[in-house]
């Protein structure tokens, strides 16, 4: 495997370390965005963008720590580093890729929990405060995942060069199927399905909305015509990104650990470009889609000032981030919800990422 990483003609080497810097830059710059955007824009600090940080933050780990590193294998044809390094750098690829389907699942939890579910219900399980603890507990269960089997010698970290990274040695037969079994469950079946589920009923909802309030029949359809349209594409751009993405990769890892004894080079570093395309389109999908972050975006980019919020243009604002107030709505308000709806399921869309090898 070690010779056909070296082998590679010289055109090729350029093409595939050129193909990853690429997709290294514009990760950098999509998450740095999103980052700032909240940073600089008071409208955006509300507790649904926790989880878009959380997932731009593990974006960033990568585009740091796993992609460069990455980019000079592909360069070198070699592993230029020592051990040490080798165990950090498995470590942090297979963190990014373990949090971020967790962290996408919670985000599609707390959307639906905000707009099926009554106000009092999303106060209590996703204020402030436990919204960071829900994240906090996540990332430390996925860190302990993999660092307690490590320390515990039940399994190892070494470098893949069909990968271009360092990632997990099993130990054994038994370890490598209990392994799987979990990886798969957690982060791919569950993922997938909580996803779905909550972005379903969230467009439901929605529906139900428009129809019992907006007055006139020929208005309504129309409304709801387009507002499913919208709607409609983006789940289809979360189901299509997670299915593009994670079942190739997760075919390629299946194959190649159960299955085929070689698996060409060029096909498992396909799987590692797929997920690293994850990384660097979550931005124009959890983000880019939404106007307010695409206006910050702009701002951010053109080096102009965000300027003062007001304190009813910040209320006004998390509104719209935050989604349909399915209670007492008086008839002034009614012209914010398609903007609203459209933007409820763009908000959280952070597509399914990076799953384990």
């Amino acid at each position: 495997m070690a010779n056909d990483l070296g082998s590679r003609s010289l055109t090729l080497v350029i093409l595939e370390g050129s193909f990853l810097v690429v997709l290294n830059i514009f990760s950098l710059i999509g998450n740095v965005l999103v980052c700032l955007s909240v940073y600089r824009n008071p409208r955006l600090r509300i507790s649904t963008n926790l989880y878009i940080i959380a997932l731009a933050i593990s974006d960033l780990l990568s585009a740091v720590f796993v992609m460069p590193l990455a980019e000079i294998i592909l360069f070198s044809g070699k592993w230029p580093f020592g051990e040490t390094i080798c165990q950090f750098h498995a470590f942090i690829s297979l963190f990014v890729i373990y949090v971020s389907p967790a962290t996408m699942s919670l985000t599609a939890i707390n959307r639906y929990v905000r707009i099926c579910r009554s106000t009092t219900s999303y106060k209590k399980i996703f204020s402030r405060r436990k919204s960071r603890f829900w994240l906090a507990f996540v990332w430390f269960f996925v860190a302990c995942y993999i660092g307690v089997p490590r320390l515990a010698n039940w399994q190892g970290f070494e470098f893949v060069p069909g990968y271009a990274q360092c990632s997990i040695k099993h130990l054994g037969e038994n370890a490598k199927l209990i392994h799987y079994a979990i990886v798969l469950t957690l982060f791919l079946v569950i993922s997938l399905i909580a996803t779905a589920f909550c972005y379903t009923k969230v467009l439901k909802k929605i529906r139900q909305h428009n129809l019992a309030f907006l007055p006139s029949r020929r208005r309504n359809e129309a409304r709801i015509s387009v507002q499913e349209i919208k709607l409609s594409r983006s789940l289809f751009i979360v189901v299509f990104t997670f299915l593009s993405c994670w079942v190739p990769l997760w075919v390629i890892v299946i194959l190649r650990r159960f299955l085929v004894a070689h698996i060409p080079r060029n096909v498992e570093l396909l799987g590692m470009f797929f997920l690293y395309i994850s990384n660097t389109i979550n931005p124009a999908i959890y983000a880019g889609m939404n106007s307010v972050f695409r206006s910050e975006f702009h701002r951010i980019i053109t080096c102009t000032p965000s300027g003062l919020v007001t304190a009813s243009e910040s209320l006004q604002g998390q509104n719209v981030q935050e989604g349909l107030e399915l209670g007492n709505q008086s008839r002034a308000e009614l012209h914010h919800a398609d903007e609203t709806a459209a933007s409820i399921c763009s908000l959280a869309e952070a597509k399914p990422r990076q799953m384990g090898q």
